[in-house]
């Protein structure tokens, strides 16, 4: 009996100290962190009410999921340091204008990054001219390169038609169903293509009828290209929407999913501008070029857009890429273009030209672009296309690492320059024409002289090389090297 009292006595000892270390154990534990989101809104008008019944909404969503909302009506305090402290930005029906330029900023470099996660809703893509404030060109991009076209001003019913209900956004969300007294803005243009679509409004089902449609009707889609989980909802005009579960559900999937981690991919953006206007050689070249920058994204490591507009050359449009490549044309043609260029990379920016776009004369009329070069100006070309023997002047660089000593570049308009970069201090070159190839060419002939074919001018992240002619300067496996090292060179922040 004895025996037996000792014996409970250390099992009730034994389970009073699991039970302590179970519960201090649980005291211990890490403490979820608390997902702060930021709420943009538009107060008073007419979406005042879906506003005020979202925010009551959230209100309870926030209590269930350990969420936290602060609410903002302007965007005065945004800057990157403010953004940092959330980890979902809900743009409630707040118009994309009326932002300052260091909240855009602060934006743009989020969403690309992955910092934040965005969730926007109905007014979010009021994209164009209004109220003074001019279109922001990145967030029309972001959106799908649309502008505002539209809308339903009496409001209608709509059934939603969900494309993809394995996406985290539709978890749980019928696959088609109603929703009411919605303007269902319309668009220039469609943005399926540039962007994922969860969702589409049926327009045939618009109760009353109406006129105002687009034919194919995104409602909801995603941008794959940013970093950033985000989505855009069409709707969010009425406060009607909250009693709809299909909706509930849909925002909190978005708010759940926004909050998680960003992609890793893509790493940077890269800006391709080409002139359509030029000989047909610097044509050719142009095209075989964006396939080739195009077929590197395979694996989304980068965005490649293209542009021949030289108006995209503006502070706004520029600072959202982290390179500018330049096929066969100046990166600038009127002065707002060139300072506009010219303060990209004087803040950092990065730019790979070729051939052509280094060339300059006594027309060119650029002293800045001038200097950026090392001071080259154009003095003679070889004639016809030619390939030619290059030689690396330093194994040793990012660049040229790993590159033979030599090798056979394909036919191509070998520019050379007076003088010769080479002279200035501040210019790196890698790659020189070998004087081996004297004479090169046979109507225009050159027979001597310093002959660099690629730098760097090291006050700037840039990089020039002198292919850039016809249609054969990406057939050599060697020289396609160089480019790939070039890019990851100037893109090395990118990979740290």
């Amino acid at each position: 009996m004895k025996k037996t009292i000792i014996l409970l006595r250390y099992v009730s000892t034994k389970i009073c100290l699991l039970a302590f270390l179970c519960w201090m154990g649980t005291l211990l534990q890490p403490i979820a962190a608390q997902t702060n989101v930021l709420v943009l809104t538009e107060r008073g008008g007419q979406h005042e009410g879906f506003v005020s019944a979202a925010l009551d909404w959230l209100e309870d969503f926030g209590k269930e999921h350990d969420f936290r909302f602060v609410e903002l009506n302007q965007t005065e305090k945004i800057d990157s340091a403010y953004l940092s402290r959330f980890r979902v930005f809900l743009q409630l029906d707040y118009p994309p204008y009326n932002w300052t330029d260091t909240a855009k900023k602060a934006f743009e470099q989020a969403i690309f990054n992955g910092t934040i996660g965005w969730v926007g809703f109905h007014h979010a893509t009021l994209l164009g001219d209004f109220d003074g404030f001019p279109l922001w060109r990145w967030f029309s991009d972001y959106m799908g390169g649309i502008r505002f076209q539209n809308y339903i001003a009496e409001t209608a019913s709509g059934r939603l038609e969900v494309e993809q209900p394995h996406h985290p956004v539709m978890r749980g969300v019928s696959r088609s169903f109603v929703l009411p007294h919605e303007e269902w803005y319309t668009f220039d243009r469609n943005p399926r293509g540039r962007v994922k679509v969860l969702a589409h409004v049926d327009e045939s089902s618009y109760q009353p009828a109406s006129d105002v449609r687009m034919g194919d009707h995104p409602a909801v889609w995603t941008n794959e290209r940013m970093k950033a989980r985000n989505v855009y909802f069409l709707m969010g005009h009425h406060a009607d929407l909250l009693k709809s579960k299909d909706f509930t559900t849909m925002l909190g999937n978005a708010l759940l999913w926004a909050s998680g981690p960003g992609k890793w991919f893509p790493r940077f953006r890269m800006l391709v501008h080409y002139n359509k206007e030029v000989e047909k050689a610097h044509r050719d070249f142009a095209l075989d070029a964006i396939r080739f920058l195009q077929d590197m994204t395979i694996g989304d490591g980068m965005v490649v857009d293209t542009t021949s507009n030289m108006a995209d050359f503006n502070e706004e449009r520029l600072r959202t890429y982290h390179l500018v490549v330049s096929l066969n044309d100046h990166p600038g043609h009127t002065e707002a273009q060139r300072r506009a260029f010219q303060a990209y990379m004087e803040h950092g920016g990065a730019w790979l030209g070729f051939h052509a776009a280094g060339y300059n004369d006594a027309g060119t009329g650029w002293p800045w672009y001038v200097d950026f070069l090392g001071g080259a100006v154009f003095h003679r070309n070889n004639w016809p296309p030619l390939p030619a023997k290059l030689t690396i002047d330093d194994p040793t660089h990012p660049v040229t690492k790993g590159m033979p000593s030599a090798f056979i570049s394909p036919e191509n308009e070998w520019y050379q320059w007076s003088p010769s970069p080479r002279l200035r201090k501040n210019v790196k070159v890698l790659v020189s024409l070998s004087p081996e190839n004297y004479p090169l060419g046979f109507k225009d002939t050159v027979t001597d002289g310093d002959f660099p074919v690629v730098w760097t001018n090291t006050d700037y992240n840039m990089l020039y090389l002198n292919m850039g002619h016809g249609r054969r300067i990406f057939t050599d496996a060697t020289q396609n090297y160089l480019f790939y090292n070039a890019i990851r060179w100037l893109m090395r922040k990118q990979f740290h």
